[in-house]
């Protein structure tokens, strides 16, 4: 404010050459923009930025770094400065068990630790899938002066009737997760039932070819050994173990490893 007055004055002053006149009224303009810059730097809101992964939904697309890019931009875009970042990788949203760094965000919150106003989602799924823990982990953040701003979602917590809105969505985001464990384990009995395997490695004594599980004859033979010992002889696995070193029956190396059969 003064150096708009004294800019004021200068200009009035009959004195002066309108060469001066124009250099001070320069000169004053950029202190008022500098004065400016500085008030709004001073005056930006604090956030928290908080991402989070399943090994799901990095295959979707919602990579650590890409939720991280569009907070920054939505954080620059509306001034706020991010004063620290919290990420959970690989990391289911039915709990916040486990969850390490969302816990250390909420304690940091309580502390007071940097003065944040808001805490930034990507998505509300981000923040938590199970609606119980989204409520009371909102509950506790607004008790200390804290809201939560989902950015794909538009959702911003502290205007009223937005909590209403993280209610549903929490709660459709916990039973889209538990139809997704549904239709999960459904299309795992079903691959079951056609004889299909369901992923991993091949156990010992069959080779995975196009999906499906064939007999790999060259282990096979131990295979079919060590059932028969079981299920006509009283030895057990130590015993059987024997068997197979005294008779010089080894496992068949495959890329995981070289251990005989009787190493056990």
């Amino acid at each position: 404010m003064a150096v708009k007055k004294l800019l004021t004055r200068t200009v009035k002053n009959p004195f002066l050459s309108s060469r001066t006149i124009a250099r001070y009224r320069r000169k004053s303009q950029e202190e008022i923009e500098k004065t400016e810059r500085s008030t709004v730097t001073e005056k930006r809101i604090k956030v928290y930025t908080y991402t989070r992964v399943s090994t799901a939904m990095q295959i979707d697309g919602y990579s650590l770094d890409a939720q991280k890019a569009r907070m920054k931009a939505f954080a620059d875009f509306n001034g706020y400065e991010i004063v620290r970042e919290y990420e959970d990788a690989g990391k289911s949203g039915r709990s916040i068990e486990g969850r390490l760094q969302f816990q250390q965000m909420m304690q940091d919150i309580r502390d007071d630790r940097d003065g944040a106003s808001y805490v930034l989602v990507y998505k509300l799924s981000r923040f938590g899938r199970n609606a119980a823990d989204v409520l009371n982990s909102l509950q506790i953040m607004q008790d200390f002066g804290v809201n939560l701003i989902c950015v794909e979602d538009g959702i911003d917590s502290s205007k009223d009737a937005e909590k209403l809105i993280i209610s549903v969505l929490s709660a459709v985001a916990e039973i889209k997760k538990d139809n997704i464990r549904v239709q999960t384990m459904e299309g795992r009995m079903q691959k079951a039932r056609e004889g299909r395997w369901n992923g991993g490695q091949a156990p010992y004594g069959y080779r995975l070819t196009d999906g499906e599980l064939l007999i790999n004859e060259e282990e096979a033979k131990a295979v079919r050994i060590i059932f028969d010992k079981y299920v006509h002889t009283d030895l057990g696995a130590n015993g059987i173990a024997k068997y197979l070193a005294r008779h010089g029956i080894e496992k068949v190396p495959r890329q995981n490893g070289t251990n005989t059969l009787s190493d056990a």
